[in-house]
Order: C-alpha cells, then sequence, then structure tokens
C-alpha cells in the first residue's frame, strides 16, 4: 500500500508539475490523511495539541501534520499509538471502497463480501462518465496521500509493544479458563463458553476481512492509476 501510494504520487507530480499536483491532488489527499490521525486520536483518548492541515510550503517536506499527546501510563492510549499511525491507510481505502460503491455502484452487500473482480468487470455502459471521473479524482487524490511517514511509524512502538503483552495475556487467561473449567464442570466450556468464542471470532473475521478487502481495492486503484499517467506521460513525451 505504502509502495502503491508513492508511485501514484510520483506519477502524477511528474505529469502534471508538483505545483499542480499538490494543490489538485495533494490538498485533498493530505486533509484526509491528517483527518485520520486526528480521528484515531479522538477515538483512543490523545488530547490533540495542534493540526497543520496542508502547507506545500513546509521545510521539512511534509505536507500535513497531527501533533498530539497522551497519558503514558494508560495502556489503552498507548495501544491506540497503533491505529494513529496506520489510520490513513485505513481511512483512505475506506473513502476508496466507499468511493467505488457510490459512483461507480459496484455491488457490494458488506465491506467483507466485496470481490474485487467487482471493480474490475463492472457495466461501464451504465455509469455515467462524470462518476468515472469523480472516482478517478479521489484515487489519484486520496490514494497518493495514503503512504505513511516515518513519524507515523515510529509513534506505534510503544503501543505495539503493550498489543503483544495484551494478547499473550488474553491466551493465558484463555487457557488457564479451559482447564479449570475442564477440570471442574466439563459441559461449561463447549456448551457456554464456546459458543460467544465463535461469535467473537467470526465478528473479528468479518472486521479482517473487511479492511483486507478495503486495502486490496485501494492498491488497485493506485497502481492502475500509476500505470495510465505513466503511460499518458510517455506519450505525451513523444508526440511533443
Amino acid at each position: 500500500m505504502h509502495w502503491s501510494a508513492q508511485a501514484l504520487a510520483r506519477q502524477s507530480s511528474q505529469l502534471f508539475g508538483r505545483r499542480v499536483q499538490l494543490w489538485l491532488f495533494g490538498l485533498p489527499g493530505t486533509v484526509v490523511h491528517e483527518g485520520s490521525h486526528v480521528l484515531a486520536c479522538l477515538l483512543f483518548g490523545h488530547r490533540v495539541d495542534r493540526v497543520r492541515w496542508f502547507d506545500p510550503r513546509a521545510t521539512d517536506g511534509a505536507l500535513g501534520s497531527v501533533e498530539h499527546s497522551y497519558d503514558p501510563d494508560s495502556a489503552y492510549q498507548r495501544v491506540g499509538t497503533i491505529a494513529i499511525g496506520l489510520s490513513p491507510l485505513l481511512v483512505g481505502a475506506g473513502v476508496l471502497l466507499l468511493a467505488a460503491r457510490w459512483l461507480l455502484d459496484v455491488p457490494i452487500v458488506g465491506l467483507a463480501d466485496l470481490n474485487l473482480a467487482d471493480l474490475a468487470f463492472a457495466d461501464f455502459q451504465k455509469v455515467e462518465p462524470w462518476r468515472w471521473a469523480v472516482f478517478a479524482y479521489v484515487g489519484l487524490s486520496v490514494g497518493g496521500s495514503m503512504h505513511l511517514s516515518a513519524s507515523d511509524l515510529r509513534g506505534t512502538r510503544r503501543g505495539v509493544i503493550t498489543l503483544c503483552v495484551w494478547l499473550v495475556t488474553a491466551s493465558l487467561v484463555v487457557l488457564s479458563l479451559w482447564w479449570v473449567l475442564s477440570q471442574m464442570t466439563p459441559t461449561v466450556w463447549p456448551q457456554q463458553v464456546m459458543p460467544v468464542l465463535r461469535r467473537v471470532a467470526a465478528t473479528m473475521e468479518l472486521a479482517s476481512d473487511a479492511a483486507a478487502r478495503a486495502l486490496q481495492l485501494a492498491v488497485v486503484v493506485n497502481v492502475t492509476a500509476a500505470i495510465v499517467l505513466f503511460v499518458v506521460r510517455r506519450l505525451l513525451r513523444a508526440v511533443w
């Protein structure tokens, strides 16, 4: 996802020029990128200290940034750093997924049920040209801004450690509970506990599949758009 977004941004910059690319495509994409950080901060209780929504003249090369702070003693807020760092991928992919649904009428019953072939074999005659144009614009602007910065990745370190501790602890608790119940009341685990665990696992599987489909769609859109822009740039160079 990171590489495909960078390739798309590079091709659009070389075709349209850096200044045009920034204001025409970089502005909405950066707003979505930084907005995803802000949304994740609010969900995990982080305090948003400062937001730079779009600054094409920034000397550090970053078009936008979000400065936030949190309580290092709060495990929940530490785990939230993972979601905050990865939020541009998930939110950006979700925007592309919804754009495909609303603009191209891709038959999506649910996010987890998305078949990428639905997008590839959509009935082109039933979709107005302006819808394809808007979808292409969303793909160029949002898709080209879905790559993660070094600061995005650095901020997830403490959260990863805390999350790993949580997972190990949860696994040990479940195994201990299974052993105790199997020794004392053998019927409780298979009849009461396992159905609950299966429902939880099924819900997590649906959420995981939905996120995977959204990211796959985003990669397809980014790669396709990058190839098209590369071909157009070559053709224009050959003609002129």
